[in-house]
């Protein structure tokens, strides 16, 4: 992954300001968490959301409980890449920006499930 990253450094798209968040489209979020050995997928909608359905192996972190995020982002080590989505690909963005704030390394999927569901990629529902 580390590869990655320096390519989309060198192409100014991976940068170390709060809104140089990568932003990926769903297949190339999903190619790429796939391939990364240090990918942690973090799904950062509301519970009832996240049971509707969301990607295998996503941990959940309510970015609307601000108490609750900010909790689950302080367990986080720095190693991993972390791979952040949300509904629509807002509240992902926004927590995207809060991470990278604090060091570690982020990408966000574009659109959200909304969008992955229509790229149909697969979703679990069960509880994890």
């Amino acid at each position: 992954m580390s590869f990655i990253i320096s390519i989309l450094a060198a192409l100014g798209l991976y940068g170390s300001g709060g809104e140089d968040i990568v932003t990926l489209s769903p297949k190339a979020f999903y190619e790429a968490y796939t391939n990364d050995s240090t990918a942690v997928v973090i799904d950062v909608r509301r519970p009832d959301e996240y049971a509707e359905g969301h990607i295998e192996n996503a941990i959940p972190l309510n970015y609307l409980d601000k108490e609750e995020f900010d909790k689950g982002v302080s367990r986080l080590s720095l190693a991993p890449t972390y791979y952040v989505y949300c509904r629509s690909g807002r509240r992902s963005h926004e927590a995207a920006v809060k991470l990278k704030q604090k060091g570690y390394k982020v990408i966000d999927m574009r659109g959200g499930m909304l969008e992955w569901q229509k790229q149909k990629l697969p979703v679990t529902r069960k509880k994890e």
